[in-house]
């Protein structure tokens, strides 16, 4: 579940919001869907930057069994993201606009997951502080 909810959950958010912005603004030229690739490598990047080296959970490590994710997640990322595009159309057009809505959908999705999977580390450490003082 963790492996593929991720993934299909992006899909989502970035097909939605190209849809909102494509009802407002019409179908991107390649200048445009250029642009909308372009945002959302930056994202990706600037989040993996600003990130390395400071996640709770090592990528070595395998998810524990009883990882949780909730997956329905992704409905209100995509639904962020879509609204978000819309505001953007109201203030930009063009390539800009595009970059814009790639960058801000991968960074409101990577966030929001990444939200989700603190919140599961840190109960999970909270537990196992917990068990082992119950235990001593």
């Amino acid at each position: 579940m963790t492996a593929s909810a991720a993934p299909h959950g992006y899909t989502l958010a970035l097909w939605t919001a190209t849809a909102v912005t494509s009802s407002e603004q019409g179908a991107p030229g390649a200048a445009e869907v250029l642009a909308l690739l372009a945002g959302a490598t930056l994202a990706f990047v600037a989040l993996a930057a600003a990130a390395h080296g400071t996640a709770p959970m090592t990528p070595d490590s395998s998810a524990h069994a009883d990882t949780r994710i909730w997956a329905a997640f992704h409905l209100p990322m995509a639904a962020c993201a879509a609204l978000v595009s819309l505001l953007l159309t109201r203030c930009c057009s063009g390539p800009l606009l595009w970059g814009l809505v790639g960058t801000t959908t991968t960074a409101v999705y990577l966030l929001g997951v990444s939200a989700q999977f603190l919140c599961f580390a840190v109960r999970h450490d909270t537990q196992q502080t917990q068990t082992l003082t119950h235990q001593a």
